[in-house]
């Protein structure tokens, strides 16, 4: 009886947060280097080691594009399991206002609008506040089967 039990809990609900598990890890390990490098480029910024021709080149050349990239392969993860597929769609949403904020910061530096440079910088940190409920909730989640995802995972 015990073992019936115990199949029972796994079952393909275990199976479908593992494939969830294992299908976000390189994505997170993505986010972690982005993540790093736009804290990188914020500090180089506030150092003035870098002139706003610089920032802006690394935004529309490195940073948008991996942002955008990292929110179409997020999108492309489409968990069944109704409780997954529900907190999934917060990080799928956080990931693509983020690429959004990061376009947005890239053509506010290039038209010299603070204005928009200051929406932009909102937007992006609306994101970050988004991101960190999906982890908080899909740990929750995940947690059932003894799985969790770790937000900044080291490179394998």
């Amino acid at each position: 009886m015990l073992l019936l039990v115990l199949a029972c809990a796994g079952g393909p609900e275990a199976t479908e947060a593992q494939g969830y598990v294992d299908s976000l890890g390189p994505a997170l390990v993505e986010n972690g280097a982005l993540a790093q490098r736009f804290l990188t480029e914020a500090s180089r910024v506030k150092k003035k080691e870098i002139d706003g021709g610089q920032l802006a080149e690394v935004l529309a050349k490195e940073l948008v594009p991996e942002a955008t990239e990292l929110s179409r392969t997020v999108s492309a993860i489409a968990p069944v399991e109704p409780r997954l597929a529900t907190v999934h769609a917060l990080l799928v949403h956080a990931w693509s206002e983020r690429a959004a904020a990061y376009t947005a910061l890239s053509a506010a530096w290039a038209a010299g609008d603070v204005a928009a440079w200051d929406a932009a910088m909102r937007q992006n940190t609306q994101a970050k506040l988004e991101e960190e409920q999906y982890f908080a909730q899909i740990n929750g989640v995940l947690g059932e089967w003894d799985l969790s995802v770790v937000q900044y995972p080291a490179a394998p």
